[in-house]
């Protein structure tokens, strides 16, 4: 059968992880319209009759100055060494491409790479030419896709051009597993989904969610969470005023994860706990998750 990993790569919020959970027909990974919500490379692996896709959504690719920022931009490059195809996105309503073609000139990969152009629905025809003429000037190698991903449009072109690329072998996971990712890793990942809904910009980014234990009972699961913030100030925007925006992001996280599960969540317990500029240390960060074992 053909196998083979597909990186997916690109500035934050240019539709990433709405491509994999598309492909999937399925979430594997949280979707926010902030940027950064993406941290880690993700597995998503697709099955079909005489193949199987392993798609790596990687973390937007952000220059900034924290060693947390350092880690998800080591994690998107990473991803791109051994894949056999790239899938480089960009947000057909940019208002430059500069920095999106500056980035894709610094990957060096042996990958086959395919540049998709997301949200094309957004922008008029004249500007998704002028847009398209740039790209394949800058990049007259990497064929060019369309795409809308919230519309479907695209994914089928996507699989398919992808499939040429991909060697014979066998399979790299069971056919019924469709992510590398966990319960407990599925579980602080919803978690810090909600805190991007719910809160303001500049908070949910300074936070951390860390799963304390995760068991199945009699009935669901039990899980009891702790959300990392760098200030007391945030903690207590964490809370909210008699513990209501706790609550919130605990409720609405429990019944995505009961969707996603189709499992009972029986008690969803968080807690808010104050660690100074966890961003830039390093032993922080591996608990956390973040960085190199």
């Amino acid at each position: 059968m053909k196998v083979g990993f597909i990186a997916i790569m690109g500035r934050p919020n240019v539709g990433k992880s709405t491509l994999l959970n598309a492909l999937l027909s399925k979430k594997v990974s949280i979707v926010s319209r902030k940027a950064q919500t993406t941290r880690d490379n993700i597995l998503g692996i697709l099955n079909e009759s005489g193949y199987q896709m392993v798609f790596v959504d990687t973390p937007g690719i952000y220059m900034g100055p924290e060693a947390l920022d350092r880690h998800m931009r080591e994690q998107a490059f990473s991803s791109s060494k051994d894949a056999e195809v790239l899938l480089y996105l960009i947000d057909a309503g940019v208002e430059s491409l500069e920095k999106d073609i500056s980035i894709l000139s610094s990957i060096k990969t042996s990958s086959k790479v395919f540049v998709v152009l997301n949200k094309i629905d957004l922008i008029n025809p004249e500007t998704a030419m002028q847009e398209k003429a740039a790209l394949n000037k800058a990049f007259p190698d990497y064929p060019l896709i369309e795409a809308s991903f919230i519309e479907n449009f695209g994914i089928k072109e996507i699989k398919q051009a992808v499939l040429p690329y991909l060697m014979e072998g066998e399979p790299f996971f069971p056919e019924d597993m469709i992510t590398d990712k966990d319960h407990a890793y599925q579980a602080k990942e919803v978690i810090r989904q909600e805190l991007l809904h719910f809160l303001k910009q500049e908070i949910p980014h300074q936070c951390a969610v860390k799963i304390d234990s995760l068991e199945k009972i009699d009935g669901g699961y039990k899980i009891n969470a702790t959300i990392v913030v760098e200030k007391d100030s945030h903690k207590a925007i964490v809370i909210g005023k008699g513990g209501e925006m706790i609550k919130k992001i605990s409720m609405a996280a429990r019944h995505e994860l009961e969707r996603m599960w189709h499992e009972h969540i029986t008690v969803l317990n968080a807690q808010v706990a104050t660690i100074p500029n966890w961003r830039n240390d390093p032993k922080a960060l591996l608990e956390f998750g973040y960085g190199n074992q």
